[in-house]
């Protein structure tokens, strides 16, 4: 019997493999030829990139008033929403997290002497004001003290009244050049790409409360940073005089949000996010202007494909959120925890719209983390693949079909499909206490992040016309799917999930191969843990497929068999994964080792952690923290990366070993004792409960 069920897996694996070669010509993917041509008639780069142009041609310096009656930025959305035909568009105000922000209307940055020349000016840098520095008229000399953040960088230096230049950021070096050692301010310079750029200049802040001494920052470019440090280093008596004006403001918390309305199923929402605002003192192009464009302009194209009859009606809705980033995020979802049920899915837009040769970069598509598992990572990955295939200028094939803008670039669609990472809005979805299936796409790396050269110049059309056809097709795919497209997306994620399971059988394998005498049986354990999470990684992967399976009977058959297909090979990857732990027993002149669970281990099988109502929604990292300062004989544990992993895989099913070992098949062994160790803190920081299976 378990032959014949093998022989049925391999030969649908085949089918599948077979299936997803393309055809002549233009290659298939989830959606029909004719379909995906309609989007890239309709898509345009050049709406999007003018609207980034309109909201973030220059870096404004907002009058106060703004902060206080709205923000240009949100009517500017607005107003496009509406006029695209989204009428259930709307500014929210959010809760704010305090009640003033603040705020700079003029800073210059003086050389006195040896000679007059000014090197920092506000109007015309708006990176050049670190936030959070105070109103200030001081004239006084530059010491250099190198990074500034410890205190062998001033030994032999009196910084006291005087202004300290580091080589990095102010913030690092508040702590010891103005608090410790009495320095009036600091002139810092620090950019995320100065060897591609040195000219750019990093944003930047110093830190400000009732406790700390005032004072202020300003950030010159990498070029004019070691200028001056050359010139000190060289026994030059450099004098600065820094001016600036500062204030706290009353402001609002403030995103767009605008609805596409489904017909079947409107209480089941696909939700598009891109941050509108990081912090609101600067504003970058395209950190996020250009993701906030790219889905006001696929809001556009679906309102207008549906309008003209191109589209059905969807079937689903489309909700798109133009936030503050992260906190934002946050907040929408406890104002309004009855919408943040609905949602299905969210794609998160962030840093988009760069041109991929001008910025040395690449189009990623950031999946969904491994500790939820769903069909979302291969619908995406469909859509990429099948834009890089067709931007391919290959004269031996016809899968030859340009998604240019008449404005844009003629760039090769440079693309790589990474697992997650965090960074954006998508992290607020896919926590354990929220569970929204989210994917990043992004342009990275992005040379001039966080300084003031992202600015519009950097866009390219064509990069925003195929974000928002990719953008737009998924929509219409998943907020669109009936039974067809269900049919197509069982196929589509067993063909993925059998490439997958490849990978992670050779993936264990090589561990075991490359181990060491003395790690030998260590590494079968780990080899055959990595296999078994790999398959019920995919079956779960499968099963996330159901939530479009309304009732039909065949459909539901057919799932079931895919995901029955793959349990089928556990035994026989662990045959084969047996044998070659023996082979190398013999090699290595060791007596194998059958797998048994430890006492540890079959105990902690027994313990299964429950969510307490602190852990819905987002963690409060921030208090378990705090809490976990004022135990006494707290739980010694060491996670590291993998914490993020371990409190999100808590789903009040899965034991502590099954987390231990769902983490330790992702991201490399991990010590049972500290999984443990962390999840019996939560408890007693009142986060979980544990239950005994």
């Amino acid at each position: 019997m378990k032959k014949t069920l093998l022989a049925a897996a391999l030969a649908l694996f085949a089918f599948h493999t077979a299936s997803a070669q393309p055809a002549e010509g233009v290659p298939k993917t989830i959606l029909p030829l004719a379909l995906l041509k309609e989007i890239i008639h309709e898509a345009s780069g050049d709406l999007a990139l003018q609207n980034e142009i309109f909201i973030a041609g220059v870096n404004r310096n907002r009058p106060p008033e703004e902060y206080v009656q709205g923000y240009f930025d949100a009517a500017f959305v607005l107003a496009k929403l509406k006029e695209y035909g989204i009428k259930a568009s709307q500014i929210i105000d959010l809760p704010t997290r305090g009640t003033t922000t603040w705020d700079a209307e003029m800073a210059e940055l003086w050389i006195t002497k040896p000679d007059k020349r000014k090197i920092a000016d506000l109007k015309e840098v708006a990176a050049s004001l670190c936030s959070g520095s105070v109103t200030t008229d001081v004239m006084a000399e530059l010491v250099y003290v190198g990074p500034g953040n410890r205190k062998e960088f001033y030994e032999g230096k009196d910084v006291k009244g005087k202004i300290v230049l580091v080589n990095g950021s102010p913030g690092g070096a508040q702590a010891m050049a103005v608090e410790q050692f009495g320095a009036l301010g600091l002139i810092g310079y620090a950019s995320s790409h100065a060897e591609f750029d040195p000219d750019e200049v990093g944003w930047s802040s110093v830190r400000s409360s009732e406790s700390m001494k005032k004072t202020f920052g300003f950030m010159l470019s990498t070029r004019q940073g070691n200028d001056l440090r050359d010139q000190l280093e060289r026994g030059a008596k450099i004098e600065v005089r820094a001016i600036a004006k500062a204030q706290m403001v009353p402001y609002k918390e403030q995103m767009v949000e605008g609805f596409i309305p489904g017909k079947e199923f409107p209480n089941e929402e696909l939700v598009f996010t891109a941050h509108l605002y990081e912090g609101f003192a600067k504003q970058g192009a395209n950190d996020d202007c250009s993701g906030c464009v790219a889905i006001l302009e696929t809001a556009r194209v679906l309102q207008k494909l549906m309008d003209d009859g191109k589209i059905p009606p969807l079937k689903r809705s489309v909700r798109f959120l133009f936030v503050p980033e992260i906190s934002g995020t946050q907040a929408y979802l406890r104002k309004y925890p009855e919408i943040a049920r609905r949602f299905f899915a969210n794609i998160n837009e962030d840093m988009v719209g760069e041109g991929l040769i001008k910025n040395q970069s690449l189009f990623e598509l950031i999946q969904a983390p491994w500790y939820m598992a769903t069909y979302l990572n291969d619908v995406m990955r469909a859509l990429y693949e099948w834009v890089g295939t067709t931007q391919r200028n290959n004269e031996r094939t016809e899968a030859y079909l340009p998604i240019w803008s008449p404005n844009g670039s003629r760039d090769p669609f440079y693309y790589v499909i990474d697992p997650y990472s965090g960074g954006s809005d998508h992290v607020v979805f896919v926590e354990g206490g929220v569970r929204v299936p989210a994917v990043m796409m992004i342009v990275w790396p992005d040379q001039w992040y966080h300084t003031n050269r992202d600015t519009v110049d950097k866009s390219d059309a064509t990069q925003l016309k195929r974000v928002v056809f990719i953008g737009a097709a998924a929509a219409v795919f998943l907020a669109g799917a009936g039974p067809d497209e269900t049919l197509t997306l069982i196929n589509e994620v067993s063909t993925r999930s059998h490439a997958r399971l490849g990978e992670r059988k050779a993936r264990a394998e090589s561990l075991l191969l490359a181990a060491d005498k003395a790690k030998l049986h260590d590494a079968y354990r780990d080899a055959d843990n990595i296999l078994g999470q790999a398959i019920a990684h995919e079956q779960d992967t499968m099963a996330s497929v159901r939530f479009f399976i309304r009732g039909d009977a065949a459909l539901e058959a057919l799932l079931a068999s895919h995901i029955k297909a793959f349990g089928e090979f556990r035994p026989a990857y662990a045959r084969a994964l047996e044998q070659l732990y023996r082979n190398r027993c013999q090699k290595e002149g060791l007596t194998p080792v059958k797998l048994a669970s430890t006492p540890d281990e079959l105990r902690t099988a027994k313990l299964v952690p429950v969510r307490t109502e602190k852990m819905q929604g987002s963690f409060d990292a921030q208090g378990f923290a705090a809490k976990r300062k004022d135990m006494k004989d707290a739980p010694a544990y060491l996670l590291g990366r993998s914490e993020g992993a371990v409190r999100n895989y808590l789903d009040g099913k899965r034991s502590i070993l099954d987390i231990r070992n769902a983490v330790a098949a992702e991201s490399g062994p991990v010590a049972l004792k500290d999984v443990e160790g962390y999840v019996k803190t939560l408890e007693l920081t009142g986060f979980v409960t544990i239950k005994q299976k």
